[in-house]
């Protein structure tokens, strides 16, 4: 069943909550460690020891009762006897006596008694003794059992996306495998008999190709692994077989660009309209990317969004993103937003929320702190140069045609980080 949204636009929350609501995660698989970067987990991570395990010291230097060298200054050295040597991974099952010392490395278990750690670069020493110059606090350069993790804390939720640090954390309590979001596979066509391959010399009124492989790309860094299908045929009959092809070849979203205007040849918008179920047509309040269209074909989702290609990169941002992170039970689904601030007016055209290309720079001058503009290419949604120079959009208001200088607005990574 079709639905049109008449013709007022639809803000564009809106529409992503409704593509949102019509997709569930993706089912999960198990890794090795080592192939877990870049996935997003689907379990809790539960610590079940403490981390550390065991009081350790924070540095190279001499483990120290503190009463011992409570008097050490420059004036007046204090000298201990050093009684044994630490390094990382050795255990002493000696008591440290009164007015003796341990040289120890970084890691090593503190030996019984000992309650403070002093760099040796702040000490004098040979093998045997050691000289202090000044007194030491409890705790000092120790690193405590549990000071990291404690038993039954949950470092790593489900929906996380794991990195590097995460991917640590999981190693440091013991999981050689962890659970996954199957990674989406992510079908992408190309219809229009104006277009040609990217290594094509294009011919009068062509153009190559550029969004399939832009597209891929952000898919790639999405996690989801992109199938380029080439171009389509401005045929409805031949769509309909390339979307069955996709799909038959493993895909768990359709993505196209073009064809979803009210246009003669705006097939996409077609087959939508009368093979997708649920199917909605969508004038959003967005620019660029008005026109959106998204269905279920033959239960798979399908997302259209506009050829042009800063229009398709700006629908992938605000529409195919989130519902990429919601197949991927990825939290949170919907990517934060920044504040940006103006440093000086800037007008644009009203009527639409402005979805301004934009290269965004931390604001160190005005001691503000946070992020300032710093600059916008052509905003024309066939262009891409301004793409490369900008590292964000930022959401300007549809009843407002001017910004002025020290206003601030919500800002998007286009990049997320």
């Amino acid at each position: 069943m079709s639905r049109e949204l008449g013709h007022n636009l639809t803000p564009h929350e809106e529409v992503r909550d409704t593509i949102l609501a019509c997709v569930d995660p993706l089912a999960s698989e198990e890794v090795r460690l080592d192939e877990a970067p870049g996935r997003v987990l689907r379990t809790d991570l539960v610590a079940t020891d403490p981390i550390p395990p065991f009081d350790n010291s924070a540095m190279d230097g001499y483990a120290v009762r503190v009463e011992d060298i409570a008097r050490a200054s420059e004036s007046n050295p204090v000298t201990l006897e050093v009684v044994g040597h630490l390094p990382a991974g050795v255990t002493s099952n000696v008591p440290l006596g009164q007015g003796k010392a341990v040289r120890i490395m970084t890691g090593a278990p503190l030996p019984e008694g000992a309650e403070a750690v002093v760099p040796h670069e702040l000490t004098r020493f040979t093998e045997h003794q050691v000289t202090f110059f000044k007194s030491a606090t409890k705790g000092q350069n120790l690193r405590f059992a549990g000071g990291d993790m404690k038993a039954g804390d949950v470092p790593l939720v489900t929906g996380t996306l794991l990195r590097g640090p995460q991917i640590g954390v999981a190693a440091t309590l013991g999981y050689s495998r962890l659970p996954v979001t199957r990674r989406p596979r992510v079908a992408i066509l190309s219809p229009g008999k104006e277009l040609v391959d990217p290594w094509e010399k294009p011919g009068p009124g062509q153009i190559r190709n550029s969004n399939a492989y832009a597209l891929s790309a952000f898919l790639e860094e999405a996690g989801a692994i992109a199938d380029v299908r080439g171009i389509v045929e401005d045929d409805p009959a031949v769509l309909r077989e390339d979307f069955q092809a996709a799909i038959d070849d493993g895909a768990d979203l359709l993505l196209s660009t073009g064809g979803v205007s009210a246009g003669d040849h705006d097939y996409v918008q077609l087959v939508v309209r009368e093979d997708c179920d649920p199917a909605w047509i969508f004038k959003t309040d967005m620019r660029p990317g008005k026109p959106q269209v998204f269905g279920k074909y033959r239960g798979v989702p399908l997302l259209g969004m506009p050829g042009n290609p800063a229009a398709a990169i700006v629908s992938f941002t605000v529409f195919a993103r989130p519902l990429l992170r919601k197949l991927l039970a990825q939290e949170p689904v919907v990517p934060s937003f920044f504040p940006v601030r103006f440093d000086e007016d800037f007008r644009y055209k009203k009527g639409r929320v402005f979805m301004l290309r934009a290269r965004v720079e931390e604001d160190l001058a005005s001691g503000l702190g946070g992020y300032r503009f710093a600059g916008a290419g052509d905003q024309d949604s066939s262009f891409l140069s301004s793409l490369v120079r900008s590292n964000a959009f930022i959401r300007l208001p549809a009843d407002r045609d001017e910004v002025r200088a020290g206003e601030v607005y919500p800002a998007q990574w286009i990049h997320p980080r």
